[in-house]
């Protein structure tokens, strides 16, 4: 196989492959054979006309480019092999001379992976974080179960007031006329919360129960229904009830109550280490992602065009099947978002982008690194997906060792690299942060 590379650079590669005539008309015999039923030849039988007498009634080069497709996709692997090319795609073809008895030169172009180093590849630097649990948060999450565990209760002795649920009745008009969609009965509005329009809430504050009286409203110049857009408005409503929530007390009673603790101390403490916990596995992750950024920032390679499409078709795939499982089809989400394909691939570039050099990246760092997967790391990563399946560990992984499980080899390669990293990261403290931090504490003595 007669091939050389004439060029490779910014992550292309072209080459020139010389096909012996003889072998292009074997090539162009078979696409004969393939595409002949597409003519049809006065005197002939439809796909029955011979070779020489649909290239005298269309032309001689009619089966050139079929051929040309042919040669390309049988030997192509075979080429980038010997020229040693890690290839992304398929490439584009140039055909420099095709001429009767001559051997055929084509041109080559397809994109490489790029070649690169990570210069100093576990000297990596990464902000420290220091957060830790305040009795602040371990309050607030105190408080969230209070309210979790209030208890509605009709008001009647007072007016309606900000953060109240009241039940309403009410019908909209305009110009003195009732208008489609202005009506309800009986309908729950927590004052404060901005559900309806601009100015409706606050007129119900300090009525009670039982008054009748108008809301004078105009609808927002930017409401979703334009007809009823930037228009004044009257509500004659009725004010049927109020409710707030009664909160429980906090104490030992409550705590016992809503879990297996007998005090609200032992209550607030277990609260305390949930929280400890989830910070934990919140600064891991963080140091995880800082981690993989700064090992990408050292590096200055170019995403092949092909690499970054599969990503966004990758990202398209997975955004539909999220909208599947919440029974909506691409079609209908166009449609509702008044958007298209394109543009959301548009919206999907820079993450894809993101995903696509970090998986390069982690390779590189793997490759230099000697970081290599055993047959012990994919059982460990199937028995780990047998959760997903809700199925026993060890049963999953009877069933899905004989299967072709290479496509998981890149998350194993890419988890086993950051686990190695992770281990030599430098944490450094910022400046910055304490400045800042300094700063605060001379305005809180303030």
């Amino acid at each position: 196989m007669n091939t050389k590379i004439l060029e490779q650079k910014d992550g292309k590669a072209t080459i020139e492959w010389i096909l012996p005539w003889d072998e292009f008309k074997t090539y162009e015999k078979k696409a004969y054979m393939k595409e002949r039923g597409r003519f049809r030849i006065d005197g002939f039988r439809k796909g029955k006309a011979p070779k020489h007498m649909i290239e005298n009634y269309y032309g001689k080069g009619i089966f050139y480019e079929d051929a040309l497709n042919m040669a390309i996709a049988d030997n192509y692997e075979s080429i980038v092999e010997k020229n040693e090319l890690d290839v992304v795609g398929y490439p584009s073809a140039d055909v420099k001379t095709l001429e009767e008895g001559q051997d055929v030169v084509i041109e080559l172009e397809t994109e490489v992976y790029p070649e690169f180093t990570i210069e100093n590849v576990e000297d990596i630097e990464i902000p420290l974080v220091e957060e830790e649990v305040t009795p602040e948060m371990v309050d607030l999450q105190l408080k969230q179960e209070q309210e979790k565990n209030g208890r509605q209760i009709f008001i009647e002795d007072r007016p309606a007031k900000m953060g109240d649920t009241v039940i309403i009745d009410f019908e909209g008009y305009m110009d003195g006329e009732p208008f489609e969609g202005g009506k309800d009965e009986d309908a729950e509005l927590e004052l404060g919360s901005g559900r309806f329009i601009p100015g409706f809430e606050e007129q119900i504050v300090g009525k009670n129960v039982g008054d009748a009286f108008d809301i004078e409203v105009s609808f927002p110049e930017d409401y979703h229904a334009k007809e009823y857009a930037g228009k004044k408005a009257i509500f004659k409503t009725v004010l049927n009830g109020i409710t707030e929530i009664e909160l429980p007390e906090l104490d030992d009673d409550f705590a016992s109550e809503i879990s297996e603790f007998e005090t609200l101390d032992e209550l607030k403490e277990d609260f305390r280490k949930k929280l400890e916990e989830s910070l934990k596995e919140n600064i891991a992750i963080r140091d995880e992602n800082a981690m993989v950024d700064a090992l990408v920032a050292k590096t200055d390679f170019v995403l092949p065009e092909a690499m970054l499409e599969d990503a966004i078709d990758q990202e398209i795939k997975d955004f539909e099947y999220r909208m599947s499982q919440q029974g909506l089809t691409m079609k209908a989400y166009y449609e509702y978002t008044n958007s298209s394909e394109e543009q959301l691939r548009q919206q999907m570039k820079t993450v894809a982008e993101k995903k696509a050099k970090v998986n390069l990246t982690l390779a590189q760092a793997a490759k230099q690194l000697d970081i290599s997967i055993t047959d012990e790391d994919r059982e460990t990563a199937i028995k780990e997906a047998a959760g997903g399946f809700g199925m026993d560990p060890e049963k999953f992984y009877e069933m899905a060792k004989d299967k072709n499980l290479h496509f998981m080899d890149t998350g194993i390669l890419n988890k086993k690299t950051v686990e190695h990293l992770m281990e030599k990261v430098k944490r450094v403290k910022s400046t910055e942060n304490t400045a800042q931090k300094e700063d605060k504490k001379t305005k809180d003595k303030e």
